[in-house]
């Protein structure tokens, strides 16, 4: 799995991020932008887990494949973190979908994705309290 060290004062900018697609992702949703959702979801969620890898390794994912981010976290031996790291993947797998392909996203990925991000984004906020 590639990897790259970053400072672990620096989790605060992904936490950031990943705070801000959030509020695009919810955003997006009220104007029914079924795309812009999903996509704000996902990189909610990988902003997410890089916060969480910097804040306890000091290094986050590097790799090409997003997916490999799991072993990563699995790594922290965080409470919950295999319900997490299902709800990252469900994530994940859309990507491509929702990123490349010529399929528009609709309603209920949207709100599957909304699920999912709301559920792993708090968690990982938790996991961030001092």
């Amino acid at each position: 799995m590639k990897s790259r060290n970053v400072d672990k004062h620096k989790y605060m900018n992904y936490l950031s991020k990943a705070d801000e697609f959030f509020d695009i992702m919810n955003e997006s949703f009220a104007k029914r932008k079924f795309n812009a959702t999903v996509l704000n979801a996902i990189h909610c969620a990988i902003s997410s887990a890089d916060a969480l890898t910097v804040f306890y390794k000091g290094i986050r994912h590097a790799g090409e494949r997003h997916e490999d981010v799991i072993a990563l976290l699995n790594s922290l031996e965080l409470p919950d973190i295999q319900s997490k790291n299902r709800q990252l993947l469900d994530l994940l797998r859309i990507k491509n979908s929702a990123e490349y392909e010529e399929k528009l996203m609709t309603e209920a990925n949207a709100l599957d994705s909304i699920k999912n991000t709301e559920r792993f984004f708090k968690w990982v906020r938790g996991m961030l309290k001092d």
